[in-house]
């Protein structure tokens, strides 16, 4: 009987029109978002390469130390083509340098641009929102519709229990909406096939049977819901606005509204425009300490003969001298010394202020994962986002990894003696210096602060000037200033496997879960006292 009813329901809901409305919709959607997922997935790969290319070239033309911060770049996930999530939305580009430790990332790209300002529409939106609404109209009248067509008392006249009848409609229903699952993700995986310049691994075929289990599990709490509500309402039009009114509140409402409410609570802004504000207080402190470094010493304090002849500022404190004498660079040698102690505190105490702020965002998060809880979609949503290594977890592991790999470069650079030799702000050879006072024939003790403005402008001067010019552009070709950076520790990072997928989404698997357990429970308890007149 079990199975008869289960072929009943399926032929009924395979001929009602609301079911081919949502199936095909499924489907119609399924292609159009996964087609432009998939080729603003290949815009986001091909910057990736290009990025990663540009920083291996400027990689290549660094000559000195102070100069070395290596640009990682974080690789577009496959899988966001089937849940976007927050892999295009939260920035993939990190600076690797000493003054700072990697607390967030730039540069996020959603590929195409004119995406940017729409809603993101993916696989796991179109099984939430489409076939977790079908769920419910294929169930709102399972039970009350039938009671009033007089169909019920019939059923049970052939001896059918209720148990086997309300296992037999939840299966029947399930078994129906399969259907357009399976179609739509059939659809999506021969357009990933097609569309996309990436090949999927093991662990990933098996991240998108997670998914697809956790498909199963949404809809089977939907069909559930529609079935209580079938049980509770003594009229199917009754029913059929609540099922409605249910799914826009489960599914739309609950998850903004929560987000909204707990960043509200946690007062998110307030802690960022604290964060903001230390961050500044401890920056101005530094330059002050290093600005009153730096005229500590007469040779640095003013222009004089044993000043550079240029000076290029580059960013995060990163600078190049060239043409200045032996004890000028002795001297800076002793500021850099100092820079680089002070510059690892404040980079510690910079990301101890950022981690304030980063601690209230969290709480914000579990404060509106606690009210947001009660919402199904909500909780598909953390399990499709862990599944595809779309979550914000999966861009905090890459910015802790960011964090080793400065780590290790850092034990790099200490190695090589980077911090305490010239070339850290250098390329300068050690041996054959060339002040920029002997291009007018003197030496650099005979350039005297107030004569060193006078001098310095016969630079200009067509012969001098064409001398300078030809002893930098012979600097920038010579090969042996470039720094030897073979040995060098390179980034990796490799995103979430299964495993780490399922741990990270076992919360939301486990809370589905109980969603199922807790309404079947309710139903069989309302089924068996339900009244068949």
């Amino acid at each position: 009987m079990f199975f008869a009813i289960v072929k009943k329901e399926l032929r009924n809901h395979l001929a009602s029109f609301r079911f081919w409305v949502g199936a095909l919709l499924t489907i119609v959607l399924a292609y159009s978002s996964t087609l432009i997922a998939a080729r603003d997935y290949d815009l986001r790969l091909e910057s990736y390469r290009q990025r990663v290319a540009s920083a291996e070239r400027e990689l290549r033309t660094v000559s000195v130390y102070s100069y070395l911060q290596p640009l990682v770049v974080r690789p577009p996930e496959p899988l966001s083509v089937l849940d976007q999530g927050f892999d295009s939305r939260l920035g993939t580009e990190v600076v690797i340098h000493f003054f700072a430790i990697p607390a967030e990332a730039t540069a996020g790209y959603e590929g195409n641009e004119l995406l940017v300002s729409l809603p993101t529409v993916d696989l796991t939106t179109i099984v939430s929102v489409v076939l977790g609404l079908l769920a419910l109209l294929l169930t709102h009248d399972a039970i009350v519709g039938e009671r009033e067509d007089g169909m019920l008392r019939a059923v049970f006249a052939n001896a059918v229990t209720r148990r086997t009848l309300l296992a037999g409609k939840f299966a029947g229903g399930l078994l129906t909406l399969f259907l357009p699952l399976a179609a739509g993700l059939l659809v999506s995986l021969s357009l990933f096939r097609f569309e996309v310049k990436a090949s999927l691994a093991a662990d990933q075929w098996l991240r998108i049977a997670g998914l697809a289990g956790g498909y199963v599990v949404y809809l089977s709490v939907m069909l559930l819901l529609g079935l209580l509500l079938s049980l509770y309402f003594r009229s199917a039009s009754r029913a059929l606005g609540l099922s409605v009114f249910v799914w826009f509140v489960l599914t739309i409402v609950i998850p903004g509204a929560a987000r909204a409410v707990a960043s509200d609570l946690v007062e998110t802004e307030v802690a960022r425009r604290s964060s903001e504000r230390e961050v500044a207080e401890l920056t101005a402190e530094l330059d002050r300490r290093l600005a009153a470094e730096l005229r500590g010493d007469p040779l640095r304090a003013s222009f004089n003969g044993h000043s550079p002849i240029s000076v290029a500022d580059g960013e995060h404190r990163a600078v190049r001298y060239r043409n200045g004498s032996a004890a000028y660079y002795d001297s800076l040698a002793d500021y850099y010394r100092f820079e680089v102690e002070s510059g690892a505190r404040h980079a510690a105490q910079v990301f101890a202020a950022q981690q304030h702020y980063e601690a209230r965002l969290r709480a914000g998060e579990r404060l509106g994962a606690v009210l947001a809880v009660v919402s199904p979609a909500f909780l598909l949503d953390l399990l499709s986002e862990s599944f595809c290594g779309t979550s914000v977890a999966e861009h905090d592991r890459f910015l802790a990894a960011c964090r080793r790999y400065r780590l290790a470069l850092l034990a790099y650079m200490e190695r090589q003696g980077a911090f305490r030799s010239w070339r850290w702000f250098t390329d300068d050879p050690l041996s054959g210096l060339h002040p920029w006072p002997r291009y007018l024939g003197l030496a650099p003790e005979e350039v005297t602060p107030d004569r060193a403005g006078p001098l310095f402008s016969r630079l200009s001067e067509p012969e001098v000037a064409a001398r300078v010019r030809r002893d930098q552009e012979a600097m920038q070709r010579d090969p042996s200033r470039r720094l030897a950076l073979d040995d060098m520790p390179r980034f990796s990072y490799r995103g979430s496997d299964f495993s780490s997928s399922l741990r990270q989404g076992a919360a939301a698997a486990g809370a589905l879960l109980a969603f199922n357990v807790l309404a079947a429970a309710a139903a069989w308890a309302l089924f068996r006292r339900y009244d068949l007149g």
